[in-house]
């Protein structure tokens, strides 16, 4: 956090990806599943068939499971290998125009996120005036809201944590959480998409 109170963003220059980023995101969707089923380890191996230590290793996100045990962790769990492999977003990640990189020719592509995290979608096309506030907004469990400033400037704010957004600037964070958008001395334009999970 700087000096005027304003949360410092996760910066994604790109997306992450690799082992490690699929070992965490496990260990995360799979103790986050065994939680809100209120069930130790003990019981998600007694309902899987997988041991108790090798269930506390995915947890602490020190093993690389086959394709079966996830398979076995998602059927008990009522998921997809897909889904438990997703990395939740625990806070906003914001891709800046500037750190965007500059490709001759006459046209350029740049991946901003990689996650495909979006079954059912919508769009939707924001004007803000001068010092105005939108609606506090909260989409439900597993959506994902996109949103690109396309001219001015704009604050973000999740879960009371606020994040400066410039023209250009590109962030996604959990649509579960609390949040709305503020504008400062100026109008502001932005394009915002809203990703829900999969019927």
């Amino acid at each position: 956090m700087d000096a005027t109170g304003t949360e410092t963003p996760t910066l994604v220059p790109g997306p992450r990806t690799g082992p490690g980023v699929a070992r965490e995101a496990l260990a995360q969707n799979v103790r986050r599943h065994r939680l809100a089923r209120g069930w130790s380890l003990r019981e998600l191996g007694a309902a899987t068939g997988i041991s108790k230590g090798l269930l506390s290793q995915i947890e602490r996100a020190e093993a690389n499971p086959t394709l079966e045990i996830l398979t076995r962790l998602a059927d008990v769990l009522a998921t997809t290998c897909t889904d438990l492999l997703r990395r939740p977003l625990l806070r906003p990640e914001i891709v800046r125009a500037a750190a965007l990189p500059e490709e001759p020719g006459e046209t350029s592509v740049d991946l901003l996120f990689a996650q495909g995290e979006l079954g059912r979608a919508e769009f939707y096309r924001s004007r803000l005036h001068p010092h105005a506030q939108s609606q506090v907004s909260s989409h439900g469990t597993d959506s994902v809201e996109y949103v690109m400033v396309v001219s001015g400037r704009v604050v973000l704010v999740v879960d009371g944590e606020r994040y400066v957004l410039e023209q250009g600037d590109t962030a996604r964070f959990s649509g579960l959480s609390s949040h709305h958008y503020e504008t400062e001395e100026s109008t502001a334009v932005t394009h915002t998409v809203v990703g829900y999970p999969r019927d």
